[in-house]
């Protein structure tokens, strides 16, 4: 699979997922490294309900030059082309792809809010961690597996609610936005050349259930936002 698959797999699952794209499609392609980047940002199902915030999710991943050389040859051409004859030989692990996922909530541009008191961070930070690690998750099941070698792999993570203040000219701290970020391991199909091999599963499933698991998180993020809301 190579990054035009990959994209247009992945239009498809948003499509069918009914998440709406704000703005456009970024993509760019470093050209030092041929390092390609792609990012959307999504809103809540049904619009923006969080007055004075404005809620989304960032979805982006990178992909390298070795994806791209495994997603347009074979897997025994490139072993070949990087061990040499007998190469081809040898097993290989899948080729994965990490897609990132940052919730966000910020207020108006300029209009920084007033700082919520202790009590509310407490309620807010207790009830978007619970609700996104038991009820809509954002993260799959399953977040380590072992590897061929038996050691330990990290399939997803979730990182803690950050906050960015601004200082007023008075001294005065206030609320500019707050964060949550998270990546999920997305398992890419290998080519081969040898038409007895058994083809890897397309990666559809895991996309369509990360945008399932997003669309539901960006509803709990949106609603657990009234403990930050000015009074």
């Amino acid at each position: 699979m190579d990054f035009d698959d990959f994209r247009n797999t992945w239009r498809h699952a948003l499509a069918a997922s009914r998440l709406s794209v704000l703005g456009f499609e970024v993509e760019t392609l470093d050209l030092r490294s041929a390092e390609r980047r792609f990012k959307i940002h999504v809103e809540p199902l049904g619009g923006q309900q969080t007055e004075p915030f404005c809620v989304s999710a960032a979805l982006s991943w990178r992909w390298c030059p070795l994806l791209t050389a495994r997603g347009r040859t074979c897997e025994e051409d490139m072993l070949t082309e990087l061990l040499g004859r007998g190469g081809e030989d040898l097993e290989t692990e899948r080729p994965w792809l990490r897609v990132d996922v940052t919730l966000s909530a910020r207020a108006p541009f300029g209009k920084a809010l007033p700082m919520p008191g202790k009590e509310a961070w407490s309620r807010w930070a207790r009830e978007a961690l619970g609700r996104l690690e038991r009820v809509e998750r954002l993260l799959p099941d399953e977040v380590m597996d072992l590897d061929g070698d038996g050691r330990l792999a990290l399939l997803a993570w979730q990182g803690d609610p950050t906050v960015r203040l601004v200082c007023s000219p008075a001294g005065e701290l206030r609320l500019s936005d707050v964060e949550l970020s998270a990546w999920q391991a997305i398992d890419l199909p290998r080519r081969w050349d040898d038409p007895e091999r058994e083809a890897d599963e397309p990666p559809d499933d895991q996309i369509a259930g990360l945008l399932a698991r997003v669309r539901a998180s960006l509803f709990a993020w949106m609603e657990v936002l009234d403990h930050l809301r000015p009074a």
